[in-house]
C-alpha cells in the first residue's frame, strides 16, 4: 500500500514538474540590430537565458529589417546576449521583462556588417593527443583564408626530436 502511495505522489510530482518547466508566460522580448550606419543586420543571432535558474534558453534571429522577437517569456530577468558571425558583440546581464508591454532591446553596432558578404572557409582537422596524455584527441575548426593552419595545402611534419625541442622551448627546425 505505501509503494503505491508513493508512486502516485512521485508521479504527481513528475506532472507538476513538467507543467512548470514548459510553462510559458506573458512576456515578450523584441528589438532591431543595426550597424553604425542604420543598417539592419540580418541573420544575428541573439540568445536569452533566464536568470532565475530554470534553464530556460531561446534562440532568435533577426530578419532581413534586423528585427527579432520572442514571446511567451516568464516574467524574471534574463541574460541577453547578441551574436554577429560567431562574435559576441553585446551582453545585458541583467534585462528585466514585463507582463503588460514588450520588453525592446535595440542594439547598435559600431562597424558596418554585410548581409550577403562571402563566407568565411572553414575545415575540421583532427589534432592527436598529447604525447603522455591519457585523453583522445578531437577535431579543431581552422580558418582558411586568415593564416591559420596551412593555406596552400602544404602539411609539415615534425620529427620526434623536433617536438620535444618546441616543447621545451627550443627551436622547432628538423622535420621530415
Amino acid at each position: 500500500m505505501k509503494s503505491l502511495q508513493l508512486s502516485i505522489v512521485t508521479l504527481l510530482l513528475s506532472a507538476v514538474a513538467a507543467w512548470a518547466s514548459s510553462s510559458t508566460g506573458p512576456a515578450r522580448i523584441q528589438g532591431i540590430v543595426v550597424d553604425s550606419k542604420k543598417n539592419p543586420v540580418a541573420g544575428a543571432e541573439v540568445h536569452i537565458t533566464a536568470k532565475d535558474g530554470s534553464g530556460l534558453q531561446k534562440i532568435a534571429r533577426t530578419d532581413a529589417g534586423g528585427q527579432f522577437g520572442v514571446s511567451g517569456l516568464p516574467v524574471t530577468d534574463y541574460e541577453v546576449v547578441l551574436i554577429v558571425g560567431r562574435q559576441v558583440k553585446a551582453t545585458l546581464t541583467n534585462q528585466h521583462v514585463f507582463t503588460d508591454k514588450p520588453t525592446k532591446v535595440d542594439f547598435k553596432l559600431t562597424g558596418t556588417y554585410s548581409t550577403t558578404g562571402a563566407k568565411k572557409h572553414t575545415h575540421m582537422v583532427y589534432v592527436p593527443a598529447e604525447t603522455g596524455s591519457n585523453l583522445s584527441g578531437h577535431w579543431v575548426e581552422v580558418d582558411d583564408v586568415s593564416g591559420a593552419g596551412a593555406t596552400n595545402g602544404e602539411v609539415n611534419r615534425l620529427s620526434g626530436d623536433a617536438v620535444r625541442k618546441m616543447q621545451s622551448g627550443g627551436s622547432n627546425s628538423g622535420g621530415n
